[in-house]
């Protein structure tokens, strides 16, 4: 409860807003079966960080606007949004999203002049700059997608909210300077170099759009090392091991320790055994 005092009046005196203003409002039984279906991570939380995850959640959004564009935003799609900007962030409590006021999600891919259904609709995602500095756009089928499959190493929320951690030193440039207490600039802009020179001649792991440039590769790559932390550390340790520096996080040690037995009670607390229940559809 510290921390949530805290953390609310780090809120106050930020915005000048009223104690009223942040209280939080705890999650239904519902709300939480779906987390616990549809966000992995916070399944793999102890009983304890369960709540400080929720209530981390409904501190982002009194701060941050999630509207809909084409599309009606439902409780399930904020919940969404705000566990992708918290797991990033999980093990730096005293964090705020500075650069991020509104999301905006859409009903689909779209291209650079923000046009759907073209050949070159293909942008699921991006973080504004100029003009629409502090907003991001995501479609809402991908940001679903993206949380409903964690096996395919994408979730454009998380790519999204990456770009944010990047920029928040004044440079998009693969280098999230706030996180990196631990790792310094030019040891990681060489594995970077060196790993997409591995993309660039198919002999890598990481998807190819992690090739584009370095900014590129640092959201694929955490894209990668939140959705399957083991393979990442198998196939390309060098990584892992700098992201686990960046995120504080050993995500592949956690999701081995809390992997549910075929027969265990399914951690989404339905009341069936895993086999038949959330195993199914992982």
């Amino acid at each position: 409860m510290f921390l949530l005092e805290k953390l609310k009046q780090f809120i106050v005196r930020l915005f000048g807003l009223s104690d009223y203003a942040v209280d939080i409002e705890p999650l239904s039984n519902e709300l939480r079966i779906y987390l616990s279906q549809n966000v992995s991570f916070y399944a793999a939380l102890n009983d304890a960080e369960k709540p400080l995850f929720e209530q981390r959640i409904g501190l982002f959004l009194q701060t941050t606007k999630i509207v809909g564009h084409d599309v009606e935003v439902t409780e399930q799609d904020e919940l969404l949004v705000a566990s992708a900007a918290i797991i990033l962030v999980w093990r730096f409590p005293d964090w705020y999203y500075v650069n991020l006021h509104t999301v905006s999600l859409v009903s689909g891919s779209f291209n650079e002049h923000s046009e759907f259904g073209q050949p070159d609709s293909r942008i699921q995602g991006m973080v504004g700059t100029g003009a629409m500095k502090g907003q991001m756009i995501l479609s809402q089928p991908a940001l679903r997608y993206g949380f409903s499959n964690d096996r395919d190493k994408k979730n454009v929320a998380l790519h999204e909210f990456s770009h944010l951690l990047d920029v928040v030193d004044g440079g998009l440039d693969g280098f999230p300077e706030r996180l990196s207490s631990h790792i310094h600039a030019l040891p990681w802009m060489d594995l970077v170099r060196k790993e997409m020179g591995r993309i660039h001649n198919n002999d890598s792991n990481i998807r190819e759009y992690g090739g584009t440039n370095p900014l590129e590769f640092f959201a694929v790559a955490t894209e990668y090392f939140f959705e399957r932390p083991s393979m990442l550390c198998r196939k390309h340790p060098e990584v892992y091991e700098a992201l686990k520096s960046f995120y504080r996080q050993d995500v592949a040690a956690i999701k081995k320790e809390i992997k549910p037995r075929k027969k265990s009670p399914c951690p989404c607390g339905s009341g069936k055994r895993y086999k038949r229940c959330c195993m199914v559809s992982s």
